[in-house]
């Protein structure tokens, strides 16, 4: 009945009313008051982010709206399955609202309130008790289901509080997926933090690490050198740097290949670190120092500590004595050594770079010194290191200001005492330090890698000398012109040089290209094959310091050469020791089972002359005839046909 039909004898009636309207009127309070607040339990805040925290409020603001005994609220997981998150109970509420959800999951009515976009009252249990369901979804996606027993007045008769129920249920729904979608967003943001410091970890140890030893570089020691000089600046103890390389490593390299130079580079790490990992103090303290690939075949050690020298002389031999042994290296047996400088804070030096600088020259003087060995910087090695550094940068111009010379060592049939042909020598007019021979600059111009550019300029001049001579040029005398091992390596070295000889109208034979027998046998299958195509090409070969190399009699039939060259240490003393002869005489009888002929060097008296021929040699060399001459003198003695048996004044 409506107020308008309500008359004074009915106050039980209107008092019924009013209690009617007061409490719609509280309901009503209650839904905007929750409605008011939606922004702050939903809202996409800090505290709001985790599915636990808006399941909570969604709960307390359900309470807030209807008298409920019991409310749980499931959540829909990866599965597909719904899975209880919260439940709160009133106190003193049966607590069985889990169960009777299950119950109306076996009957199928929680399915069915799934597609119900509206609160759905269903009857639950045997004591005549209803549950509430309502589905937590958004517009596209259902994210779980709302569940409660209410108490009291049949919650049919609040339908704005249902409205508001499903307002707030809808804002829950989204406050979710914004969770998820923020999870995931953080998971993703956790992860590229993760990658991105794993890679900037990977990058500051790629940039102070040696990739091909993973040893530090040289940066890092550098630095490391540094703070050890730093903590022992004030104090009685002191630091020492050794720097090392591998002897002859760039010949290596050059015979075979790069790839076999990083593996021995590997490998001698590897014993490094090795012997170093366990090296100790005369105390048994462990030495502890830092190992450290600087580039190239060069490496650094850093020991700090040190009270004495004793120590660091007994690792450095025994680092010398370890390197020294045979390893294999892409199948082929090397033998390894090298050389050592050691600087030592603060009486060396007191900045790391001067350090380093010190420790530097003290290597290349155990270099100089004949290898496989260690020295201690000196003052006076400066001078050295500075003389080394002045030859580096003069040589790069020493093609371009023609300061190169070309001297040729002549070369005497030992039947007739005449010159037959001549070895090429190169040497180096200094404009200041005067003529150089090339033991004092041809390892630089190695290093520098200026040994293909010099041996072009050698084979130019030489051809240029020759199409100089009279007569025709079949009848040219042959020269020797020696081929480093980085030569060998070059992949069109026969077309180049035979180029070379077409470009001057010297026939290709009239050339005859010497290696020495080490440089074959570091690389014996490179160099047949190079023997082989300069064959093809018309010019002669030969094994230069033959007896040094230990080549077999198997490779020497393997190699296409025309001419063996018996090294000067078994012609030194041919007149005074029996070992000498019989050597030399087996050199003979080998070359002539191969049909080579045999030139000896450093001949230079008429005894040694007289058993080489009596021996069968064909050919010497050696200042018994003449020294390394100018083109001007070789010419005379061509053109005039000169008869050279005996020294002459200049010896």
């Amino acid at each position: 009945m409506s107020p308008s039909h309500l008359t004074p004898d009915d106050p039980e009636r209107l008092q019924e009313r009013i209690q009617y309207l007061e409490q719609a009127l509280e309901n009503s309070a209650y839904v905007m008051d929750v409605l008011s607040s939606t922004t702050a339990i939903f809202g996409d805040t800090e505290g709001n982010r985790r599915p636990e925290v808006i399941v909570r409020n969604t709960l307390e603001a359900a309470r807030r709206l209807l008298p409920l005994s019991e409310s749980a609220i499931y959540l829909l997981d990866n599965d597909a399955s719904f899975c209880l998150e919260r439940h709160d109970r009133e106190h003193g509420a049966p607590g069985d609202l889990p169960e009777r959800v299950e119950q109306l999951i076996e009957e199928g009515s929680f399915s069915w309130a799934l597609h119900e976009n509206h609160p759905v009252l269903l009857p639950a249990g045997e004591d005549g008790g209803a549950v509430l369901l309502h589905v937590i979804s958004t517009r596209t996606r259902v994210r779980g289901m709302f569940a409660a027993r209410p108490c009291g007045e049949e919650p049919a008769r609040h339908e704005l509080t249902l409205s508001a129920l499903t307002l707030m249920l809808f804002n829950a729904a989204y406050a979710l997926e914004s969770a998820d979608l923020h999870q995931l967003m953080e998971r993703r943001q956790q992860a590229l933090q993760r990658i991105t410091e794993r890679q900037s970890r990977e990058l500051l140890h790629h940039m102070s690490h040696d990739s091909l030893t993973n040893l530090p570089n040289r940066m890092l020691f550098s630095d490391r050198l540094a703070q050890a000089m730093e903590r022992h600046a004030q104090g009685s103890s002191h630091v020492a740097l050794i720097l090392l390389d591998l002897d002859n490593f760039k010949r290596l390299n050059d015979a075979l290949g790069h790839r076999a130079g990083d593996e021995l580079i590997r490998k001698v790490a590897a014993d490094l670190s090795a012997l170093l990992e366990g090296s100790r103090w005369c105390d048994g303290q462990d030495l502890n120092p830092t190992l450290s690939r600087l580039g190239g075949d060069e490496f650094g050690i850093l020991i700090e500590g040190i009270q004495g020298l004793e120590a660091v002389v007994r690792l450095v031999t025994e680092i010398v004595r370890t390197t020294a042994v045979e390893r294999t290296v892409a199948e082929h047996p090397v033998l390894t050594s090298c050389s050592a400088g050691i600087a030592v804070f603060p009486y060396d030096g007191n900045e790391a770079d001067t350090l380093l600088t010190n420790a530097d020259a003290a290597m290349y003087d155990a270099k100089a010194r004949g290898r496989n060995g260690f020295r201690f910087y000196t003052e006076d090695l400066n001078s050295r290191t500075f003389r080394h550094f002045r030859l580096e940068t003069d040589l790069g111009g020493a093609i371009e200001n023609d300061e190169l010379r070309i001297y040729y060592q002549p070369k005497v049939d030992l039947e007739s005492g005449r010159v037959s042909g001549a070895e090429a020598l190169i040497r180096w007019e200094h404009p200041h330090l005067g003529l150089m021979p090339p033991g004092q600059f041809m390892e630089i111009a190695e290093e520098m890698t200026l040994i293909e550019q010099i041996g072009e300029w050698v084979l130019k001049q030489v051809c240029r000398d020759l199409a100089s001579l009279p007569g025709p040029a079949r009848e040219l005398p042959r020269v020797a012109v020696n081929v480093s091992a980085r030569q060998l390596r070059q992949p069109n070295l026969a077309e180049e040089f035979f180029a070379t000889t077409e470009e001057f109208g010297i026939p290709a034979d009239r050339i005859e290209l010497e290696l020495t027998e080490s440089v074959i046998m570091d690389d014996a299958d490179t160099a047949v094959r190079v023997f082989q195509r300069l064959r093809e090409v018309g010019m002669s070969l030969a094994v230069d310091d033959f007896g040094t190399g230990h080549a077999s009699l198997t490779q020497l039939k393997q190699l296409p050469a025309d001419t063996l060259k018996i090294d000067r240490s078994f012609v030194k003393d041919l007149e005074k020791t029996d070992e000498d002869a019989k050597i030399v005489r087996a050199i003979v009888v080998m070359a002539r089972s191969l049909g080579m002929q045999l030139v000896a060097e450093g001949v230079e008296t008429v005894e040694q002359a007289r058993l080489l021929k009596d021996f069968g040699c064909d050919y010497a060399q050696g200042f018994l005839y003449s020294r390394p001459v100018p083109f001007e003198q070789l010419r005379e003695m061509i053109v005039n046909e000169g008869r050279i048996s005996t020294i002459t004044d200049e010896t």
